[in-house]
C-alpha cells in the first residue's frame, strides 16, 4: 500500500511540473499582443485588370495574410517561415475573374501568435477598354529627294496607358504599298509625325495610318492623307 502511495504522489508532481510549463510557455506566447498590420497600393480605378499589392508586417512574423473580394469567400495565404514582412498579389490565381465595375477588397493578416488585425476595406473600379482609336492624317507634299514629313493623330477616348502602335503605309495609285513605317508606343491625343528621305518618283501618293490602342483595340476607321511628290 506505501508503495502505491508513492506512486500516486510522484505522479501528481509530475503533472504539477507539466502544468507549470505550459503555463510559462503559454505566458511566452502571449506576450507579444501586438497586431500586424496591412497596407496596399490600391487606387481607385484600373484599366481591363486590377494588380494590387497587400504588404503585411507585424514585430514577431507574419503567418497568413488574408483577403476578399466582393461577396466571394475569403482567401487565406499562407506565408512560409516567419518573416517580419510579406506581400501578395490580389487578385490571386483561386480569385475569380473580375467583371468592369466597382469591387470591394477586404483584407488583414495574422501574426504566428494568433493575433489578427481588424479588417481593412477598399474599393475600386475595373473599366474595359474596348473601344478602338480613330486616326487623321494631314496632307503633306515633298520635293522628290528631300525628307517628308507626314503629320497624323491617334484618337482615343479611353488612353489607356496613353500609347498606341501605329503602322502608316504610304501607296500608289495603283494601290501598291511602296513605303511601310511602324512606330511602338507613341502618345495618343498628340499630334504625330513620321518623317523620312523621300526617293518616290513624282506624282501623287497616299498614306494609310492604322493603329492599335494599348488595350489591343484596333482603329475603328483607317484614315489616309495625300502625300505629293514634286
Amino acid at each position: 500500500m506505501k508503495k502505491t502511495h508513492l506512486m500516486v504522489l510522484a505522479i501528481v508532481a509530475v503533472a504539477v511540473v507539466l502544468a507549470v510549463g505550459a503555463v510559462a510557455a503559454y505566458a511566452d506566447i502571449t506576450s507579444d499582443s501586438q497586431k500586424p498590420e496591412t497596407t496596399t497600393d490600391a487606387v481607385a480605378s484600373y484599366w481591363d485588370a486590377a494588380a494590387i499589392t497587400a504588404t503585411a508586417t507585424d514585430n514577431e512574423g507574419i503567418a497568413y495574410i488574408y483577403h476578399k473580394i466582393d461577396g466571394h469567400a475569403a482567401r487565406l495565404n499562407t506565408v512560409d517561415g516567419t518573416p517580419q514582412s510579406a506581400q501578395l498579389i490580389i487578385p490571386t490565381a483561386d480569385d475569380m475573374s473580375l467583371a468592369a465595375g466597382t469591387h470591394t477588397l477586404r483584407y488583414w493578416a495574422q501574426d504566428i501568435n494568433g493575433n489578427v488585425e481588424a479588417q481593412h476595406v477598399v474599393t475600386f473600379d475595373i473599366v474595359i477598354d474596348a473601344v478602338g482609336p480613330t486616326t487623321s492624317a494631314t496632307s503633306v507634299s515633298v520635293v522628290r529627294g528631300r525628307t517628308a514629313t507626314l503629320k497624323y493623330k491617334v484618337n482615343d477616348a479611353l488612353p489607356t496607358k496613353g500609347t498606341a502602335d501605329v503602322v502608316v503605309k504610304i501607296k500608289n495609285r495603283a494601290g501598291k504599298v511602296v513605303k511601310t513605317i511602324s512606330a511602338a508606343g507613341v502618345a495618343v491625343n498628340a499630334q504625330l509625325t513620321a518623317k523620312f528621305r523621300c526617293k518616290f518618283a513624282k506624282g501623287t501618293y497616299k498614306y494609310y495610318v492604322y493603329a492599335t490602342d494599348a488595350s489591343g483595340n484596333a482603329q475603328s476607321k483607317v484614315a489616309y492623307a495625300k502625300l505629293t511628290v514634286r
